[in-house]
């Protein structure tokens, strides 16, 4: 067997083990068992990944600069041989006992507190593990975090321009929905809103067994947010069924198709002038206009909750989650100050909260209690790259979107399959190989204005 075949099917191996640490996180294992496999499956992951065979076959092939599956094993394999086993086995222990806290934490008290303390032990070790790679790899604690091909150097660039137009225009925004309020649709239970769900699947290709797999978030308040959870869900869902073979950035994809379903295409025209009639059979009202259902859909809801948050409120969190991660990887935020540290950044970018406890500010989802620390900047390249994308797609094939308008979701899945699934490049190479072009914010943030009206605002 070559170099590069034994280099594949080390990453194909590795890329299993990943699908199937996955599914045991998901599992209904007891903590103690959970613990025990994870931990295994990560111990066998690290073996693979540095053994030496690895490390003589990166030595032996060629041309491995053009090839992202050698390049990446190549980063995997010297990230991790650098780490002690036992430090390894420790964060794989930390990461899942968070995990399983946080499902726990929101029914008893006991297993809140427990959470709180886990949670701080964990942030110690990934910061342990950034460490040795920063000193290693002479960068940044940050840097050795951060996915998708993003580098510190790029949140400087990007951030304090998305920043500035941020708050150029929260007020703007917040005047112009004060002047014009939005009528919320109505009649719209639970109930109807998987009716409308199953509807608009049918309409994707996605069948009710597949959608079993992947739990659903219904809000009996906001059924705009039900629908975009819906098309997210969707969204991972086709990019499972059509990405099988691509073992590179796949989160990278994920998130980019993700944000341009949920953000870009749910609240486009095209799919409001579908989702109309479907909404207007289920709530049996008129709901109003197409015009006033667009209006509702691109509302900027200041929710404090991210899974919920319109996409302008979505740059702060973002940001804010940003700032927050790399305050406490440098040593400059300590973990029982994140929660008062997230209020005043909520504040900052004119966020009403009303929170409880840590359980609606930082620990409000799975991202930080499962370890995910350095995944916020690749989310907000993403974003910027999903509408690029959309734009594209518009300019380019405009048939794709006035199919949507009917019900026909196949020729824009299909491009996502053709085109984006079989990059193997980082996010930035991605790009310009789809659009022909970089990331460019100033075209990001001229979507936004137009897309909010702020054109009109005084």
């Amino acid at each position: 067997m070559s170099s590069n075949k034994f280099l594949e099917k080390v990453l194909s191996q590795v890329n299993n083990i990943n699908n199937t640490l996955k599914v045991l996180e998901q599992s209904k294992l007891n903590l103690e068992s959970k613990i025990e496999q994870v931990v295994l499956l990560e111990e066998i992951k690290y073996e693979i990944i540095t053994h030496d065979l690895v490390k003589e076959s990166l030595m032996a092939t060629v041309n491995k600069g053009n090839n992202w599956q050698i390049a990446l094993i190549e980063r995997l394999h010297k990230a991790n041989s650098i780490l002690p086993l036992d430090l390894v086995k420790s964060l794989s222990k930390a990461k899942i006992e968070c995990l399983s806290l946080w499902k726990l934490a929101y029914c008893e008290a006991s297993n809140f507190k427990k959470l709180k303390k886990h949670f701080i032990e964990l942030v110690k070790l990934i910061c342990d593990v950034a460490s040795i790679r920063a000193e290693h790899f002479r960068c940044s604690n940050y840097d050795t975090m951060l996915e998708g091909g993003i580098k510190e150097k790029d949140i400087k660039e990007i951030f304090p321009q998305i920043g500035n137009f941020f708050n150029k225009n929260i007020d703007k925004i917040i005047d112009k929905q004060n002047k014009k309020r939005v009528p919320a649709l109505k009649n719209f239970t639970i109930e109807k809103q998987i009716e409308l769900g199953l509807v608009c699947l049918q309409h994707i290709g996605i069948s009710n067994d597949e959608i079993t797999m992947s739990p659903l978030d219904y809000d009996e308040f906001n059924p705009c947010y039900s629908l975009f959870s819906l098309l997210r869900c969707s969204s991972d869902i086709i990019y499972q069924k059509h990405s099988l073979k691509n073992l590179v950035n796949t989160e990278v994809i994920q998130e980019v198709q993700g944000l341009c379903m949920e953000k870009i295409l749910g609240t486009s025209i095209e799919f409001v002038e579908f989702i109309h009639p479907h909404i207007q059979t289920i709530t049996q009202t008129r709901s109003g206009s197409i015009k006033n259902l667009y209006s509702l859909f691109n509302k900027v809801n200041f929710s404090p909750c991210l899974k919920k948050a319109d996409e302008f409120t979505l740059l702060a969190h973002i940001m804010l989650r940003t700032k927050l991660e790399q305050d406490m990887v440098d040593g400059k935020l300590d973990v029982k100050d994140l929660h008062d540290a997230w209020l005043d950044g909520m504040k900052h970018y004119r966020i009403p909260v009303h929170a409880k406890n840590e359980l609606e500010t930082y620990l409000q989802d799975e991202y930080w209690v499962r370890g995910v620390i350095g995944y916020f900047p690749m989310k907000m390249v993403a974003l910027i790259a999903a509408v690029q994308i959309f734009s594209f797609i518009k300019a380019s094939h405009c048939e794709y979107l006035d199919s949507v308008k009917e019900g026909n979701f196949s020729l824009l899945i299909n491009w996502f399959a053709k085109n984006i699934y079989s990059t193997k490049c980082d996010i930035f190479g991605m790009l310009k190989n789809v659009t022909g072009k970089n990331l460019d914010i100033e075209h990001y943030t001229q979507h936004l204005t137009e897309k909010y009206n702020l054109m009109d605002c005084v």
